[in-house]
């Protein structure tokens, strides 16, 4: 029986039809096929070998055996997140880390090694910290300690998302430069500067810290690793000029107990305490 004009176009309406419908399904196949691979990074900043086992959910049925050797640098391509699990002294630590992120094995203040989230997992740059935000409470009395005002110009070293520095020009007028080593934080102080509308007070630098030029700086304000402040000591006494302030956040600078002129302790909203040390050239 020969097809009428009707039924072919009910026909060919129907398989279009479909065919939309089945659109949509088939892009996102081919947008989940070609979507470029994220890697979760583990580096290890100690002084010795860490051993680990890491199971991915994604692609693994059972966990991977790990030996990180010093300064060795680990990538696990993955979709899903990741269990970790190593050994500190008689301890067992499990740890469930994010796909796509960096992570670093380092030592706390009782050199027990610790897994820590942020790296920018580039060699022969100094990896000062990770990156963990400062509460506003704790920058406001930051700044209050080193009695910034619009005549200054402050260095944040390791500069995060650039609260301080913002926080600084907005509240007071202050110029400031934040220096920090992870492209992506930089772009954040970027956008919160202008969305802070103090652009024209502040500037961000993708750098690390320890080739940086921060001698016009005033005031200094950090919050580092106590082997950073160590590390960072000598081009503090070589740069800064007599007078300027350094504020550091929860860590001592070792070797400045002379130029040390306050020290105070702050509760943030969760009830949190932060010890913040100032210092004076």
């Amino acid at each position: 029986m020969k097809k009428t004009w009707a039924s072919i176009f009910f026909s060919l309406h129907f398989l279009c039809g479909t065919f939309l419908l089945c659109q949509p399904a088939l892009l996102a196949q081919q947008k989940e096929e070609t979507a470029p691979q994220k890697e979760t990074t583990i580096r290890n900043l100690t002084r010795e070998t860490v051993s680990y086992s890491i199971l991915r959910f994604d692609r693994d049925t059972s966990p991977a055996k790990r030996s990180l050797k010093p300064d060795g640098l680990d990538r696990w391509p993955c979709k899903g997140p990741l269990d970790i699990t190593f050994k500190r002294r008689n301890e067992t630590i499990d740890y469930r880390l994010d796909c796509g992120l960096p992570y670093t094995f380092r030592y706390t203040e009782n050199d027990e090694i610790e897994l820590y989230s942020g790296s920018h997992s580039l060699f022969g740059v100094a990896d000062l910290a990770p990156f963990v935000p400062t509460s506003m409470s704790v920058v406001e009395k930051m700044l209050e300690l080193a009695q910034v005002d619009k005549d200054d110009i402050l260095f944040d070293l390791g500069c995060g998302d650039g609260r301080i520095v913002i926080t600084a020009a907005k509240k007071y007028g202050t110029r400031g430069v934040g220096i920090d080593i992870d492209p992506e934080r930089i772009e954040e102080s970027v956008r919160a500067a202008k969305a802070a509308g103090v652009e024209h007070l502040v500037e961000f630098r993708l750098q690390d810290v320890m080739r940086a030029d921060f001698s016009r700086a005033t005031v200094v304000t950090l919050y580092l690793l106590p082997e950073s402040n160590e590390l960072l000591r000598p081009l503090l006494d070589e740069q800064l000029k007599p007078g300027a302030y350094v504020v550091s956040h929860n860590y001592s600078i070792p070797g400045w107990e002379k130029k040390e002129v306050a020290y105070l302790t702050v509760e943030d909203a969760a009830g949190e305490e932060h010890t913040i040390y100032v210092y004076r050239k």
